[in-house]
């Protein structure tokens, strides 16, 4: 195997990261914690992190609750995006900003997005333009093995159904499945957040 080859193996293996959120009253995100739980790094496993049994499976083995399957991450100016399906997503906004989820998307799409609510659940509709910039942008990593597929129907249900958000003070610790390159470009936005509270474990 050449050097070029075992990169892209280490960039594709699926990884089990922890985040830890720590919300005030308000519902805001004070501070972001991130590690890894290193059983199934260590595997070096090259399959999809949406594979039911096998989640079940990392739940069992890791004493974790099942962790979240995150297929794709979009990381837009100080907004990061956890894709948990092609149109639902886990929304963290800029630590210490103060700003509500809904507030953070207003001022990340402007005029592209509309709110609405359904059985207390967030709801929003993105617009053509929208759509095609998440999908398309350098700023959206896609860690999955059918990645191209995904976009197409992610595409279209986004324009169809609309998005189902949820906000990261409806709890504050998730576990989530994801590929490495996608962990790296969280770990990256966390990053660039330049907050001393950002903490990677």
């Amino acid at each position: 195997m050449n050097m070029a080859s075992t990169v892209q193996t280490i960039n594709n293996r699926l990884v089990h990261i922890n985040l830890s959120l720590q919300v005030d009253s308000a519902g805001d995100v004070g501070a972001i914690m991130m590690r890894e739980r290193p059983f199934v790094g260590e595997l070096n496993l090259d399959i999809d992190p949406d594979n039911l049994s096998f989640l079940i499976a990392v739940g069992d083995v890791t004493g974790a609750a099942q962790p979240l399957a995150v297929s794709r991450i979009s990381c837009i100016g100080r907004l990061a995006i956890l894709w948990l399906d092609v149109n639902r997503w886990l929304v963290l906004p800029p630590t210490g900003s103060h700003l509500s989820v809904r507030q953070a998307l207003t001022d990340t799409f402007g005029q592209d997005i509309r709110f609405n609510t359904e059985d207390e659940q967030m709801h929003a509709e993105l617009t053509e333009a929208a759509v095609r910039y998440l999908l398309e942008s350098e700023n959206t990593q896609d860690g999955h093995n059918e990645a191209a597929d995904r976009r197409m129907a992610s595409h279209q249900r986004l324009l169809d159904e609309g998005v189902i958000i949820q906000s990261p003070c409806d709890q504050q610790e998730y576990d989530i499945l994801v590929r490495d390159r996608c962990a790296e470009h969280l770990w990256q936005w966390m990053s660039h957040q330049q907050s001393p509270q950002v903490v990677n474990a």
